[in-house]
C-alpha cells in the first residue's frame, strides 16, 4: 500500500436537549482549546462536524471562535462539514424537508465562515439511497458514512460513488474499528492500521498499489482525552515524519487530488452500534439475518418512537398542504424541523433510547407547528374542527384522527383507546406512555397504555390491579374493536368490542361511544352480559398521563382533586396507589403546565390513582435508570348483571387550559 491518507474529524453534538450551560461548558473545556491547538500548529489538519444548533450558539456567543475558524479555513488547515441543521434522520423526511434542513445549515455556515460546505455527515449513518438526489440538489459532493453499512466487498478504503435517478454522491468511509486509544504509540498504531487494511484488501481481491483513505471520527470526549494526554500531537508529528506512508488530510482536499472512485450501492441501514439495539427492545442483539437493520425496523421495535414518526409525518403533510400566508408557512416549516431531530427517533448515545424529555420536546414543537398552520388559514380554508378516519399509523387498520380547537387526538381500534393527545396549549403528547417490561421493571404490561383503556376484572384481579400489578386476561384492553357507526359531521364514533370473561369464558360485549367536542370527549359505555349466567366483575376505565416535567428523572407533576360523598379530597399518589370510593367528580392537574383534565360521571365510581416508573438500561452498560413515569387514574364500577342484561356508564371528559381557568375566575 502506498500512502494511507487519514481524515481526522471531530463531531460536536449534545446528547440531550441543547442547553446554554452545557454548550458553554463544552466551549471552555474543548472547543476553545482545540482552536488554540490548531492555530499553534499550522501543519495539523482537522475536519469539524457541528450540530447546527451548536454552531449557531457559537456564532452568537463566541464570535472570536468563529473568527479563528475562518483563519484556519483560509490556511486550508480545517474543513467544516454541513448536514441537516437539526441532525435529522433524513430517510424519514419528505424531500422538501431534507433539502430545507441541509440548506438551512449550509446558509448558516456560509454566512459565518464565508465558505459553503461541500461535504456532510448523516445522523447515525442512517442511510437510504433515495436521499442521493436531495444531497446532490443541495450542492453536496460527498458524505461520510460508517463502514458497517457498506457492503464488505466495497470496504476497500477508497471513496465510493453512489447514484440514484441520474444524480450521484461520493462516500468517504468512516472506520470506527480503527479509532486510536488514549496514550497509544503512534508508530505502532499506524503500522497496525496498514496491516489490517492490507489483509482486508487481499481478502476482497484489491490491488495494494493504490493510495488509500480512511476517515476517523471522534466525539468530544474521545478527542478531549487524546488532546489532554498528548497522544493527538504525537499522532500528528509521527504522520509528518512518515509522510511517505501516512498523511493527515481533509476530505475535500483528498477528493480534489485523487480521482479513484468505486461504484457501489449501499442498502438502507444504520451503523452497527445503533443497529444492534433495533432488533430486541432495549437489548443489544447480533443481527444474524442477511439483511441490514433499517430505521423502519428500529421504529417497529420501539412503539413510542414510531408514534412520534406518525405525528411528524401528519404535521409534515399539514405544512405541505398549507397555502396561506407564506411567511407563516416558512415559520411553520422551520418549527417542524426542530421536531425532526434524530435524537427524538433513535437514541441518546449516552443514555436511554429516545428519552421521554427529547420526545416530548419534539411533540411540543409539532403542536406549535400546527398552531402556526392554523393561523395561516383564512376564508374558505379557515380552520374547522374535524374527525377523520384513515390508517394514521400504517398498521393496516383505520384510526380516528380528531383535530379540534383545543387539542388533537388519535383513537385506535385496538383497545378503542386514545393513543395520542396533544393539547394546543404548547404541550407534548399526554398519551406518550411506555410499557413495563419484566426484564427491567419486574412485571410485564400486556396492553398499550393510553387514555380510556377498559378492563373487566374478577374481584381477585381487581385487588391485584389496585396494587399496581399486571393482571386480567385483556378484556377489553387487548380487544380489537369494530366500528358500528361513524358520523363525521357530529364527531361521533361508535365501537363494539367482544370477548370471553374469566375462566368460565362468559361472552361479554362493550359498546363504546365517543362524542368529540372542542374541549374534550363524552364517552358512553354499555356493558352487556351475553352469557346465560350472572356476571360479577369490576369494570375499570384507566387513563395514563405521561410525564411532562423533567426536572428530575422520577418527577411526578400530577395531583388529583376528587369529590367523594360531597367532600373534596386530594390524592397525590406520589409514591404508591391511593383509592377513594363513591366519587362523582375527578380533576387531574398537570402542575408543570397548569392544565387540568376533568371527569364528570353520571354514576359514582371508585377512583384509584398511582404512579408508575419505567426503568431502562443505558446504551453503554447494563445500569438501569428511570426512563419515564406515568400517572394512572382509574374509574372503577362494580358489575352485577343477570343473563342478557346490560349497564350504562357515561363520562364527560373536559380539558381545561390556563386561559380558560382565568376566564372562569373573572
Amino acid at each position: 500500500m502506498k500512502v494511507l491518507h487519514v481524515c481526522l474529524s471531530l463531531t460536536a453534538t449534545i446528547s440531550g436537549i441543547v442547553s446554554p450551560e452545557a454548550l458553554e461548558s463544552d466551549y471552555q473545556k474543548l472547543y476553545k482549546k482545540i482552536a488554540s491547538f490548531l492555530y499553534a500548529h499550522p501543519a495539523y489538519k482537522l475536519t469539524f462536524s457541528f450540530e447546527g444548533q451548536i454552531f449557531s450558539w457559537l456564532a452568537k456567543k463566541h464570535p472570536e471562535f468563529i473568527r479563528l475558524l475562518k483563519e484556519l479555513l483560509s490556511r486550508k488547515q480545517i474543513e467544516v462539514l454541513g448536514g441537516g441543521y437539526y441532525n435529522p434522520v433524513l430517510p424519514l423526511l419528505l424531500p422538501i424537508d431534507r433539502n430545507g434542513q441541509i440548506e438551512m445549515y449550509t446558509s448558516e455556515l456560509s454566512a459565518a465562515l464565508g465558505k459553503r460546505p461541500r461535504g456532510m455527515t448523516v445522523y447515525g449513518s442512517i442511510w437510504d439511497n433515495s436521499v442521493v438526489p436531495n444531497l446532490y440538489a443541495s450542492g453536496m459532493e460527498y458524505v461520510l458514512l460508517d463502514t458497517s453499512i457498506i457492503p464488505p466487498a466495497k470496504r476497500c478504503a477508497l471513496p465510493l460513488l453512489l447514484t440514484e435517478h441520474g444524480k450521484s454522491i461520493k462516500v468517504l468511509p468512516v472506520y470506527r474499528d480503527f479509532l486510536p486509544e488514549n496514550e497509544e504509540n503512534a508508530g505502532s498504531y499506524f503500522a497496525s492500521v496498514r496491516k489490517s487494511l492490507e489483509k482486508t484488501l487481499k481478502k476482497i481481491g484489491c490491488a495494494l498499489e493504490e493510495e488509500r483513505v480512511i476517515c476517523l471520527n471522534l466525539n468530544t470526549a474521545q478527542f478531549s482525552a487524546l488532546l489532554d494526554s498528548g497522544t493527538l500531537e504525537d499522532f500528528y508529528e509521527t504522520a509528518l515524519e512518515e509522510s511517505n506512508s501516512v498523511s493527515f488530510t481533509l476530505p475535500q482536499e483528498y477528493l480534489h487530488k485523487h480521482s479513484a472512485l468505486v461504484p457501489a450501492y449501499i442498502a438502507p441501514g444504520i451503523q452497527s452500534d445503533i443497529a444492534q439495539w433495533g432488533i430486541n427492545p432495549y437489548t443489544p442483539s447480533e443481527n444474524k439475518s442477511t439483511f441490514p437493520v433499517t430505521i423502519y425496523d428500529f421504529l417497529s421495535t420501539y412503539n413510542r418512537n414510531h408514534a412520534l414518526y406518525d405525528r411528524t409525518l401528519y404535521i409534515s403533510t399539514l405544512v405541505a398542504n398549507c397555502h396561506g400566508d407564506k411567511s407563516r408557512k416558512k415559520l411553520a416549516r422551520e418549527k417542524l424541523w426542530q421536531a425532526q431531530t434524530g435524537k427524538a427517533f433513535v437514541c441518546n448515545p449516552e443514555g436511554i433510547f429516545a428519552t421521554n424529555a427529547i420526545r416530548q420536546n419534539a411533540y411540543r414543537a409539532l403542536t406549535e407547528t400546527e398552531k402556526i398552520v392554523r393561523e395561516c388559514l383564512s376564508g374558505k380554508r379557515e380552520f374547522k374542527e374535524s374527525v377523520t378516519s384513515y390508517d394514521y399509523n400504517a398498521d393496516g387498520h383505520d384510526e380516528y384522527v380528531c383535530q379540534m380547537k383545543s387539542f388533537d387526538a388519535c383513537i385506535s381500534l385496538k383497545g378503542a383507546l386514545i393513543t395520542e393527545l396533544d393539547i394546543m396549549h404548547n404541550t407534548g403528547n399526554y398519551a406518550d406512555n411506555l410499557k413495563r417490561i419484566e426484564k427491567f421493571d419486574k412485571v410485564d404490561d400486556n396492553y398499550e397504555r393510553g387514555l380510556f383503556v377498559e378492563h373487566l376484572f374478577t374481584r381477585d384481579e381487581f385487588a391485584d390491579y389496585k396494587k399496581g400489578l399486571p393482571t386480567g386476561n385483556g378484556i377489553f384492553s387487548q380487544v380489537q374493536f369494530s366500528q358500528v357507526g361513524f358520523d363525521k359531521k357530529r364527531h361521533e364514533i361508535k365501537l363494539l368490542g367482544t370477548g370471553e370473561f374469566d375462566g368460565m369464558a362468559q361472552p361479554v360485549s362493550l359498546r363504546k361511544h365517543y362524542i368529540i367536542n372542542s374541549n374534550g370527549f363524552t364517552v358512553q359505555y354499555i356493558l352487556k352480559n351475553e352469557s346465560p349466567l350472572a356476571l360479577k366483575a369490576e369494570l375499570v376505565v384507566e387513563s395514563n398521563f405521561a410525564q411532562t416535567d423533567f426536572t428530575s428523572t422520577d418527577c411526578n407533576s400530577y395531583n388529583a382533586e376528587i369529590i367523594s360523598r360531597e367532600e373534596k379530597h386530594e390524592l397525590s399518589a406520589q409514591t404508591k396507589p391511593e383509592t377513594l370510593t363513591d366519587v362523582s367528580f375527578v380533576q387531574i392537574t398537570d402542575a408543570s403546565n397548569d392544565i387540568s383534565f376533568v371527569y364528570e360521571l353520571n354514576e359514582n365510581a371508585d377512583v384509584t390513582c398511582m404512579p408508575l416508573y419505567f426503568r431502562r438500561p443505558q446504551t453503554d452498560n447494563a445500569i438501569l435508570q428511570i426512563a419515564g413515569t406515568t400517572f394512572v387514574s382509574s374509574l372503577c364500577w362494580n358489575v352485577d348483571l343477570s343473563a342478557g342484561m346490560e349497564m350504562e356508564k357515561t363520562i364527560n371528559f373536559t380539558i381545561i387550559t390556563p386561559k380558560k381557568r382565568k376566564g372562569k375566575r373573572k
